[in-house]
């Protein structure tokens, strides 16, 4: 009887009971390696699906802030000194720099750094705009002479004054303020008469005084 029975089992793994074997190995394979399949596409499908949090970007402090506000600016024309002219007259001699004129006085031809302005004898004199006395000396050729520095480089000439000016060295003085009284000191230009010899200079050179006066 067990012969038989091994007969048997001898003659089915011989014959088509390998097959049926060999197909089942086969499908046992091919469903774990199905099932293998799915899990992979489930896990893929559900980091799909998970949201990704992006980060926000840090805005820059600085620039988030906002503007501090600009205070409004005065015009070019607001900054400038206010000016006057120094004395009530009429211009007998201009400005030359550029071109000789005759000199009455020297007899010869010569540059003119200033505008002489003709007027009576003890005449106030006035300072063109606020600033401070640098200097009041007696000059031999132009007389006594009072200069004062103002703002943004300027600074302005009183000579031909008459002695003893009523201000002195580091005062400081507003637009139409007295410096001093038409005289008759500048020897260089005696024929003249009495007048007040202006000039004006602009970071250390003479400009024409009618740029600086309106």
């Amino acid at each position: 009887m067990s012969r038989m029975n091994h007969d048997k089992t001898k003659s089915f793994f011989g014959g088509r009971g390998f097959y049926i074997a060999l197909v089942l190995c086969l499908a046992v394979v091919g469903v774990a390696g199905y099932l293998a399949l799915l899990q992979q596409a489930e896990v893929a499908r559900e980091d799909r699906d998970t949201p990704v949090v992006q980060q926000e970007p840090v805005e820059d402090i600085q620039r988030a802030q906002a503007p501090e506000p600009v205070e409004e600016t005065l015009k070019p024309e607001e900054l400038l000194p206010q000016v006057c002219s120094p004395l009530d007259g009429t211009t007998v001699t201009v400005f030359s720099m550029t071109e000789l004129l005759y000199d009455e006085t020297m007899a010869d031809w010569r540059t003119h750094s200033g505008i002489d302005i003709k007027a009576e004898e003890g005449d106030a004199v006035k300072t063109a705009a606020d600033g401070v006395v640098k200097e009041v000396r007696y000059d031999d050729l132009m007389g006594v002479t009072v200069v004062i520095t103002h703002e943004d480089g300027y600074e302005t000439q009183y000579s031909c004054l008459q002695q003893e000016p009523p201000v002195e060295q580091g005062k400081t003085v507003k637009a139409g303020d007295i410096i001093g009284l038409v005289g008759s000191t500048a020897s260089a230009e005696a024929d003249v008469g009495p007048h007040l010899h202006f000039s004006v200079s602009k970071d250390g050179k003479v400009i024409d005084p009618a740029e600086y006066v309106q």
